[in-house]
This record gives structure tokens, C-alpha cells and sequence, in this order.
């Protein structure tokens, strides 16, 4: 079980990376800002307390929406096999982060040595009991379907509403009903909620204001945008503020 590279990156806003894939597994852990990577099947959202990780082969790319600093862990297929074989995102807890930075240090400290690797078998099972965090958004993959969510992605503010969008695309709205409902596990409004929630992460770690944000991601009132965002996430879009800016 060993590391194959280790980085330790800062980057602006906007910042994104190509489609590409690795021969090896990649985790992913934020110290400020977001990153935002999205492989063929979903969209996973990485901020302060969460790890990402993406087995081998898959193909993805990243961006950043606000100005970020990350680290990542290139892990060999032994390391690799000792974590999930799907794109995910977990809680990371204040042991599991001192846990991460630890192993990043004694790798760069010492890339030979065995001791990173006795870390790393303690890292991969906190990582296996660790909870998955509602940062994800899955994406449908019927190409008619795909261009709703696209342009969803690209203006959650949108006013057009469930009926309108089908027919734009070419579809009645029970058939995209349908197509969201088997294709991304989700009913279309509960997929185009967790579209506008995710896309308002970005904009508080901006220090937007709240009612800003609201706007901004296409709710009509900042009441409505602080009960959905309480539901999802369990905190006020106030609260995830302070806790990530801080």
C-alpha cells in the first residue's frame, strides 16, 4: 500500500481542469474554499470537513468556483482497494483531517519510508466508516434529459418551470419525470433542488449575502432558501458561513 504522488495546491476562482482519468485512486480534502468535480454520472461538491474520493480509471474534472486551497493523495491499486469502487463524498472529522494532513507530511517528508503507509491503512478505514455527506448530485443519462440539467447547472435561477423545460427539450414532462426519477434516483424537483442548494455553496463562500444567494439560485424569498438549506444540509446557509470562513 503506497502513495504514488502527493500535492498541495491553491487556486483561483474559475480554475478548472480537462476531462482525464488516472491508473490511481485520488482523494481529495479542502482547506479553503470549494472544489467542484464531476465525472460522467454526478457532480460532488469538496468543502472544509468533507474528503472526495475517486477510484482509478475514472474519468472526471474539476473547477473551482471560488478561490480554493486543496490537497491530494494518489493512492496505488493496494491503497485503492481498501476504499469504496464509487465516486464519493465523506464526513471528515477533526481526526480524519489531522489524520490526512499526517500522512501528506510524512510522504513528502519521507516517500520511501514504510511509515506513511501504516497511516494510510488507519486513514482508509476511517475513511470506510465515515458517513456520506448530501454533496452529490447525480446526472441523468438520457441526452434530452442531460440538457435540462445542463441548463439547470448553468442558470438555477431559471424561470422555467417543470412542464416548459420538457417541452424545450423535446419531451412531455412525464417522460422527464420519468427520466430523472430512474436515472439519477431522484424526483425532478428534488433533483432541481439539490442543483440550486449545491450551486449556492460557491456563492456563501464568496461572503454573499444570504438574500443574494437566494436570488441568485432562483428562490423566491430568502425564507424558502434558508428551510431548504437547513433540511439538506442541517445548518443555516448563515451557520455553513461562519463555520467555513472562519
Amino acid at each position: 500500500m503506497t502513495i504514488e504522488q502527493s500535492m498541495s495546491l491553491i487556486h483561483p476562482r474559475r480554475h478548472e481542469t480537462q476531462w482525464h482519468q488516472h491508473a490511481t485512486g485520488q482523494l481529495y480534502w479542502v482547506r479553503r474554499g470549494i472544489i467542484m468535480v464531476e465525472t460522467d454520472q454526478a457532480q460532488h461538491a469538496l468543502t472544509l470537513g468533507s474528503v472526495g474520493w475517486f477510484p482509478p480509471t475514472w474519468r472526471h474534472r474539476a473547477w473551482m468556483p471560488a478561490d480554493s486551497e486543496c490537497h491530494s493523495l494518489h493512492l496505488d491499486a493496494q491503497g485503492s482497494a481498501g476504499l469504496p469502487a464509487y465516486p464519493c463524498v465523506r464526513a471528515a472529522d477533526h481526526f480524519l483531517l489531522l489524520l490526512l494532513d499526517k500522512v501528506l507530511l510524512a510522504h513528502e517528508q519521507a516517500p520511501g519510508d514504510p511509515y506513511p503507509a501504516h497511516l494510510l491503512a488507519v486513514m482508509t478505514d476511517e475513511i470506510g466508516r465515515a458517513g456520506e455527506l448530501p454533496l452529490q448530485l447525480p446526472l441523468p443519462a438520457d441526452r434530452r434529459a442531460r440538457q435540462v440539467a445542463e441548463l439547470l447547472l448553468v442558470q438555477p435561477d431559471c424561470a422555467l418551470n417543470h412542464e416548459m423545460l420538457a417541452q424545450q427539450s423535446g419531451l412531455s414532462s412525464r417522460t422527464l419525470s420519468r427520466l430523472f426519477s430512474q436515472q439519477t434516483g431522484l424526483s425532478f424537483s428534488q433533483w432541481r433542488q439539490q442543483a440550486r442548494l449545491i450551486h449556492s455553496l460557491a456563492h456563501l463562500l464568496q461572503g454573499d449575502a444570504v438574500a443574494l444567494v437566494a436570488g441568485r439560485c432562483g428562490y423566491e424569498n430568502v425564507s424558502a432558501f434558508i428551510a431548504a438549506f437547513r433540511s439538506r444540509f442541517a445548518l443555516t446557509p448563515g451557520q455553513f458561513q461562519a463555520r467555513q470562513m472562519r
